[in-house]
């Protein structure tokens, strides 16, 4: 693993000797998260290793109370002060700990954790990079319902792409999405909706976080990598958006979700029973968690749908909810969710921009 430590730490977040650098893991990924931190030692930069399990997880959901849930923790924040960049390798072993878990206490737990992590590090431009090749289990692919050799092989391809092939791919569709004033996306499954794009400027997710990506704020990065992302003017969203692609999500698989737009804003929230559990959260949620947070294409050639990276398949068009300063939004919300719709068509002005899920231009 040194080799792939020694990648995502002076390529992927450009790691200095004036870092200070958080490495979030599980007892699963020990190993790789020895290594980022051997490997940022190398570099001069000072490292802290920060363990989770599954066991801690599920303790802090049973037993603190909601209005504990809702407020930052003051370790988890003092890391984000403290960071000036950090790693997230993998996720719990076993995600089915997250079903025994209340929709009010999911709710309450992002809320607090949006607060002492992801808010403060936009705030003071920490980098991130999410190592999702560790989330590879098998209770999670158990989980899932997913073939767990395939899931590897595919994340380990994925992962492959090189930054520099998504990076020309991203760019070059940013390019058309600066200068679009409305998009429309439609699908066989009765997906159509249109939002509106002007003054927004997309930003291109290639797995890296350099300087003009820091200058952009797009401080955080994942691998794999490979998309494109605008978000639209929040109020603009008007149509329905069916997502039949599985969505992982808190050790459920969602299979069919159908979300409504009225006037920029949510107004119908349904689907199957995975899908109705996600809603109970969403009720539960707070801020600007009903309008339209981001845009996004697809790009990396050998990532899959189906798995939980539907977002980087490349064609795949990709509607989210919720909050979106990350990518230069108004929504402050501590929801967020995506919904990715397969063989669309996105329409940019009159030109296909996607055409049945592939790439046009």
């Amino acid at each position: 693993m040194s080799k792939l430590a020694e990648n995502l730490v002076r390529n992927c977040l450009r790691i200095r000797s004036t870092d200070n650098v958080t490495v979030f893991f599980y007892p699963h990924n020990m190993a790789l998260a020895e290594d980022i931190a051997t490997e940022c030692f190398r570099v001069g930069a000072d490292a802290l290793l920060n363990l989770y399990t599954d066991a801690y997880y599920t303790a802090y959901l049973k037993y603190l109370p909601v209005e504990s849930l809702r407020q930052p923790s003051v370790y988890c924040r003092g890391l984000t002060e403290l960071s000036t960049a950090q790693f997230w390798v993998g996720g719990a072993y076993d995600p089915s700990i997250f079903r025994k878990a209340s929709a009010e206490k999911l709710a309450a737990a992002d809320e607090g954790e949006t607060a002492a992590h992801f808010d403060l590090a936009r705030e003071r431009k920490v980098r991130g990079l999410s190592v999702d090749l560790g989330l590879a289990t098998a209770p999670r692919a158990k989980a899932y319902g997913f073939p767990l050799a395939r899931w590897k092989r595919m994340m380990t391809q994925a992962s492959s792409v090189s930054a520099a092939k998504l990076a020309a791919d991203g760019k070059r569709l940013a390019a058309k999405l600066d200068t679009t004033a409305k998009a429309r996306i439609t699908a066989p499954n009765g997906t159509n909706l249109e939002v509106a794009l002007a003054g927004r400027r997309a930003q291109v997710f290639d797995g890296v976080v350099d300087d003009e990506d820091i200058a952009a704020g797009a401080l955080s990065a994942s691998i794999p990598a490979g998309s494109v992302s605008v978000a639209p003017q929040e109020t603009s969203a008007h149509g329905i958006v069916v997502g039949s692609v599985p969505s992982p999500w808190a050790g459920r698989s969602i299979r069919r979700l159908r979300w409504e737009f009225r006037d920029g804003r949510l107004t119908a929230f349904d689907g199957d029973a995975n899908a109705k559990a996600l809603a109970a959260v969403y009720a539960n949620a707070t801020g600007d968690k009903d309008r339209v947070a981001g845009l996004s294409i697809g790009l990396n050639p050998k990532a899959a749908l189906g798995f939980l990276q539907n977002a980087i398949v490349r064609g795949a068009v990709t509607i989210g909810v919720g909050a979106n300063e990350d990518l230069g939004g108004v929504n402050k919300s501590s929801f967020f969710f995506p919904v990715t719709v397969p063989n669309a068509t996105l329409e940019i002005d009159g030109l296909s921009l996607v055409q049945n899920g592939r790439i046009a231009v």
